[in-house]
């Protein structure tokens, strides 16, 4: 019997490794009771709050695109899913029943990471940038803004820090793949809306960004969280779109980004859009257009195990959830707001639309 569970344990690990990144919370449950897959940066944040909600979760972190596929292979199995694009939800779960509603909780903005073990003098003009950046964005003088960001752009991409990136063996620019993880085709719409903002042209940052990777300079990986490690030992040197929570988290220093740009600010959603990037999802080709970041959770259909799955949510969206969030460098939304098909979603939540915990915007 002793051997049976350790095998049993063993391919449960192995499984976990496979197709994701992978924890257990609980109370010694060997067989958890929410498996929750989310976003690769968003694990630590459902990991607390299984804790904190007093259930146990089974957590499988990868980016949102691919996780997304991993819910239509296991039909059933998962109580939680995260998306850090709502677009990616309602684009390959809706259509395949398996989700009909979701609900944003939190939002967040993208921003430049660099390596704290960049060479010195690149160090020193990248702070420089940084900080004038940072005072620029405070000060409101988002035209001096845009300035910045095109001499920091400019500096990344130049024969200068390619030139020292082969001397130390690293790499320029890392990346996660359009195809697998939110962040990558994050990144295409923030170098877009860049060009956009100092008029340079919308391809332009894009072509600089393909060249560098036709090059070789660029370590692409299939989610965002895998180059924390690269770039805290100084093998990448900058990652061209990560989120804010998480570069904080993870202390990676950054350079922030314009509003406009940055994809956090809901007032410029018009904007945005005007950004797109086309993915391939199942062999089809899918456009997705740039819009307002937004942790979006909902409950897969087929779960059995609804009663429980709420428990999760119902927690991240009550004071001691957002003050987790808050903790995590995660910006909680209040009200939480819940979309799609409202007569789906779960009793206890949807009792809580119109008050001050959630709203439904259809």
């Amino acid at each position: 019997m002793k051997a049976t569970i350790v095998i049993i344990v063993a391919l449960t690990l192995i499984t976990g490794l496979l197709t994701g990144y992978y924890v257990l919370v609980g109370r010694g449950d060997a067989n958890p009771r929410i498996p929750v897959i989310t976003a690769s940066l968003y694990a630590e944040l459902f990991k607390e709050a299984g804790v904190g909600a007093g259930v146990p979760v089974a957590i499988t972190a990868m980016g949102s695109v691919e996780a997304a596929r991993q819910v239509l292979l296991n039909p059933g199995y998962y109580g939680i899913y995260a998306s850090i694009d709502p677009y990616i939800l309602t684009s390959i779960l809706y259509p395949s029943h398996d989700a009909s509603w979701y609900i944003a909780i939190a939002g967040d903005e993208i921003v430049i990471a660099y390596s704290p073990k960049l060479p010195e003098p690149l160090m020193g003009e990248v702070k420089n940038l940084t900080a004038e950046e940072a005072a620029a964005l405070k000060t409101g003088n988002y035209q001096l803004a845009v300035n910045i960001t095109v001499k920091f752009l400019n500096l990344m991409s130049s024969n200068y820090t390619i030139s020292l990136a082969r001397r130390y063996g690293a790499y320029v620019i890392g990346a996660s793949n359009p195809n697998t993880d939110p962040e990558g085709y994050r990144a295409l719409m923030v170098l877009q809306l860049a060009g956009i903002a100092s008029g340079i042209g919308v391809g332009y940052y894009v072509n600089l960004f393909n060249e560098l990777n036709r090059t070789g300079e660029v370590y692409e990986v299939l989610a965002g969280s895998e180059l924390l490690g690269p770039l805290q030992l100084g093998k990448v040197l900058f990652d061209i779109a990560i989120y804010k929570s998480s570069a904080e988290v993870a202390n990676l220093p950054y350079f922030p980004l314009l509003p406009m740009i940055n994809l956090g600010d809901p007032s410029y959603s018009n904007l945005y859009s005007e950004a797109s990037v086309t993915i391939i999802v199942n062999g089809k080709p899918l456009v997705i257009r740039g819009a307002p970041i937004q942790l979006a959770v909902t409950i897969p259909n087929q779960y059995r195990y609804k009663d429980e799955a709420v428990k999760l949510i119902l927690f991240l969206i009550s004071h001691r959830g957002r003050e987790l969030m808050r903790g995590l460098g995660i910006t909680p939304i209040k009200p939480a707001i819940i979309y799609g098909n409202l007569t789906q979603v779960p009793t206890q939540l949807r009792l809580l639309v119109n008050s001050s915990e959630v709203v439904y915007n259809g």
